[in-house]
């Protein structure tokens, strides 16, 4: 029974800092805001603006795709916000992964960021792929045609048609880029960005001649596929805000990242928000919806015009874009390898940083070339079908982590003793100090040895002391302090297992809502009433934990609105997952199958963290 219990406690182990362990980096800290803002666009400004808004306005919500992208940039926002917030409160490399690691334990923490690892790697498999296509394409196939004639194609279905060198080629010229230094592939990423933003620029100035609000009205109006077809929209819309988490990776090599990543966030979504509004505006200002074309609907809409010069000019901005959100892919792999290597999860060649480059070069050759090798052999549904996944999951386990650390009695990621040095009170209240100090000195005086003394006399003067020190620390502490509401064991066990209850309900009602879609918008009346029951219910566990005190840690940056803002987030993370095929959860399992073989052969007996160095987090027990 012991041993299963000191296995528990491994699997679910915390990792913990002191205060110069969590500033300590081998890395050189040379980003600024501007530079963390440039690789968040970089990385999330790209499919979306190109691919995306004429798709979703072609197939699911019309003009009124303006609208699903509000929405969508929103549900993105919440997790944001809670990414933010984690950025101020732990300034190291390893993102989602080690933010889940000091809260929820090892396994999930593995986990996680295997799980990350996966998606950044499909990612920008994925984009390479779609770089490669785009460019042949603009040829007339020239380059797959001259491949297959050449060298032959794939006879299997389990890979693509064909060999795509180009996308193999073009992977390997990125992986050069990040391992030669954060600042090369920061300012490459900020070139890329301005060309980027330059395009869109053009783009709307050059469309705003051709636009009529005819195309607002006709075939439907705004709404052709009502508020349903907003909602869904909105839901393919989601996945053109991903990419904005790259900038908590970069925790290390920031100047100031208790600032610069919460604000850096927050810019990339407003920034992305704004060039998504505009084009899709343009967009179906200058062609109906309706003729919106299948491939590069962006660069044909100006052709559609007649003003073909612009296609050339889009189709130059598409490509930029691709690159960059490729490199931004690239960039955060050999970080979240680096910091799992140096938890002793992976091996350890991985987490040595070239003191060159300050770069993990082995992490990033080697995932740069199994990236290369993937876009190489596969074609772009069969990566695209598993690009969501991770993503989802580490949004989901951060907001987790945001709502529990803010209940948690002792400073995360500090370990006791560090964290027994952070004041309870403010300095303004160095006046409690004097208090104590009066009172001793008055108990001393008044119950000075007297051996004459009888027990009631000790006893009267103990009473006397106890009404005294209630009546003083009531005058002096008022309405500003509260000695019971500061989070103890109790409490944040409380809002552990009413966060439980929450995913569980969030869950449930999502599986109603996507599994059984059409029932609920007919009206099927016993369908309505269990997502209204499963909706009070999620209600009811949200007021409990608000209820609940909340630590005063002082961070440069908050997530407003806990817990609502992060279960709302939560919400949203759950549904989205539940609506990925069948086929992308088969293919995660298997990759989720290889990294537990890594976990229990190599990572459980290595971990740089002790058996005592973390407790299990959904319980926790004092001495005292």
């Amino acid at each position: 029974m012991e041993g299963i219990r000191q296995f528990g406690r491994k699997l679910f182990r915390v990792k913990t800092f002191d205060s110069q362990s969590l500033h300590e980096t081998e890395f050189r800290r040379c980003l600024s805001i501007v530079d963390l803002t440039g690789i968040g666009v970089g990385s999330t400004l790209g499919v979306g603006a190109y691919v995306l808004a004429g798709q979703v306005a072609r197939d699911d919500a019309g003009p009124a795709i303006i609208l699903s992208f509000i929405i969508a940039a929103m549900v993105s926002l919440l997790s944001g916000l809670c990414y933010a917030e984690f950025g101020a409160r732990i300034p190291k490399t390893g993102s989602a992964y080690l933010y889940s690691y000091v809260v929820v334990g090892e396994l999930i923490a593995f986990i996680t960021g295997w799980s990350m690892i996966m998606d950044n790697i499909i990612a920008g498999a994925g984009v390479g792929k779609a770089w490669s296509e785009y460019l042949d394409a603009m040829l007339n196939l020239t380059i797959s045609e001259t491949i297959r004639s050449e060298i032959g194609e794939f006879q299997s279905g389990w890979f693509g048609d064909y060999p795509d060198f180009l996308a193999f080629v073009l992977l390997l010229i990125m992986t050069a880029i990040v391992a030669v230094g954060v600042q090369l592939s920061s300012i490459t990423m900020f070139i890329f960005t301005i060309i980027n933003l330059a395009v869109v620029t053009f783009i709307v100035i050059a469309g705003a001649p051709y636009a009529s609000l005819n195309n607002w009205t006709a075939n439907g109006g705004f709404f052709p596929y009502g508020f349903t077809g907003v909602i869904a929209g909105s839901a393919t819309c989601f996945y053109a805000f991903v990419g904005f988490d790259v900038i908590a990776t970069s925790g290390e090599e920031t100047t100031n990242p208790g600032k610069a990543i919460p604000l850096s966030i927050i810019l990339t979504l407003v920034i992305c928000t704004i060039v998504y509004i505009l084009v899709s505006a343009i967009l179906t200002l200058m062609v109906n919806y309706k003729d919106l074309a299948l491939y590069a609907p962006l660069a044909q809409a100006f052709s559609q015009n007649g003003f073909n010069t612009a296609k050339y000019i889009v189709a130059i901005g598409s490509l930029v874009a691709l690159t960059s959100s490729m490199l931004g892919s690239i960039f955060p792999l050999p970080r979240i390898i680096y910091a799992i290597s140096k938890d002793g999860l992976l091996f350890q060649f991985l987490g040595r940083v070239n003191y060159r480059t300050n770069v993990p070069v082995n992490a990033t050759i080697i995932s740069g070339l199994f990236t290369a090798c993937l876009a190489l052999v596969f074609n772009l549904q069969q990566l695209v079908e598993m690009m969501s996944i991770g993503t989802l999951m580490s949004y989901s386990l951060v907001v987790i982590s945001t709502l529990l650390l803010r209940y948690k009695p002792d400073s995360v990621g500090l370990n006791k003793q560090q964290s027994s040095n952070f004041n309870v009170f403010p300095r303004e209240d160095s006046s409690l100090i004097d208090l104590g100090e009066g009172l001793s000195r008055r108990y001393t005086n008044a119950s000075s040895p007297n051996e004459d003394d009888s027990e009631d006399r000790q006893l009267s003067i103990t009473t006397t002391f106890a009404d005294d020190v209630s009546d003083d620390v009531q005058r002096l502490v008022g309405k500003n302090h509260t000695f019971d509401n500061r989070p103890n064991d109790v409490t944040y066990n409380k809002v552990f297992w009413f966060t439980i209850a929450s995913i569980l309900l969030h869950f449930a009602m999502n599986s109603i809502l996507v599994f059984a879609e059409s029932e609920v918008m007919d009206g099927v009346w016993w369908y309505l009433f269990l997502v209204a029951l499963l909706f009070i219910a999620s209600v009811t566990c949200a007021f409990f934990i608000w209820k609940q005190p909340q630590n005063s840690m002082r961070l440069a940056f908050k997530a407003p609105f806990v817990p609502f803002l992060p279960l709302l987030a939560l919400f949203f993370n759950i549904h989205l997952t539940l609506r990925l095929a069948l086929a992308t959860w088969v293919r995660f399992f298997v990759w989720l199958v290889v990294g537990l073989l890594v976990y229990f052969l190599y990572g459980i007996r290595h971990s740089k963290e002790s058996e005592t160095s973390g407790a299990l987090p959904a319980v926790t027990t004092r001495d005292d």
